[in-house]
């Protein structure tokens, strides 16, 4: 399962994520950056490779850290 964080480009938030809502799920993540939808994507395509073949149960965060806590 992959579990994104705050991604830009996507249509969660549908227009209502204000800027400085942004600005503090962004500060909360340890690489200083929204996630992207490619990010999301190459996630999905890794696990959906061979190279993935032993990964199982799991739950990927493509968050940046942000699961992790600052």
């Amino acid at each position: 399962m992959v579990s994104p964080g705050l991604t830009l480009g996507s249509e969660f938030f549908r227009d209502t994520l204000t800027e400085a809502r942004k600005q503090r799920l962004v500060a909360e993540t340890h690489n200083g950056r929204p996630g992207t939808t490619a990010d999301v994507a190459a996630t999905v395509i890794f696990l959906a490779s061979p190279s993935a073949g032993h990964v199982t149960g799991q739950v990927i965060h493509v968050n940046g850290g942000a699961y992790l806590g600052r």
